[in-house]
């Protein structure tokens, strides 16, 4: 008489010996803490997003209701160039790429691990991309805030001091 299979089932290699259940059982955990540690670093890469768009919806509102106003009550525009709605769109473009790159970045890592062919390499550098996109930010800013208030007092000569 023949035995037959259960399809419903699963086979189990069990390990060989207590050696091999312990190596099965350190994997299996530095998998979970790896795993673990970039849920961390998706969640901080969404609230650092977070701040980003929060900060820039509030420049963006803060300009529109200033001007709002001051149209109202002179019938003149605060800034032809629009220049802060420009800075908290950028805040608002900027924290959007950063949940996208965080997420990215998340979902390969894990599906390594998951594939078992996770090897560590270098990060992409998306914390020194978002650092250098807010220099440049920064630097626009400033170069705004010049023209607008230091150069009209002391006139075109200052500058070229």
């Amino acid at each position: 008489m023949q035995a037959t299979r259960n399809p419903l089932k699963s086979e189990v290699k069990m390990p060989a010996n207590e050696d091999e259940v312990k190596t099965n059982l350190t994997n299996e955990l530095a998998k979970e803490r790896n795993r673990a540690a970039y849920d961390r670093t998706l969640m901080a890469w969404i609230r650092t997003a977070i701040s980003l768009i929060g900060f820039g919806f509030a420049i963006a509102k803060s300009y529109e209701y200033i001007e709002g106003d001051l149209l109202e009550t002179s019938g003149r525009l605060l800034d032809s160039l629009h220049a802060p709605l420009w800075f908290g769109m950028s805040f608002i473009l900027l924290g959007m790429l950063c949940i996208l790159g965080g997420v990215i970045q998340y979902v390969k890592v894990v599906n390594q691990i998951k594939s078992g062919q996770f090897t560590y390499g270098e990060p992409k550098p998306l914390a020194r991309i978002v650092a250098l996109i807010l220099l440049i930010i920064g630097i626009f800013a400033l170069i705004t805030i010049f023209m607008r208030r230091i150069q009209p007092l002391y006139g075109m000569a200052s500058w070229m001091c």
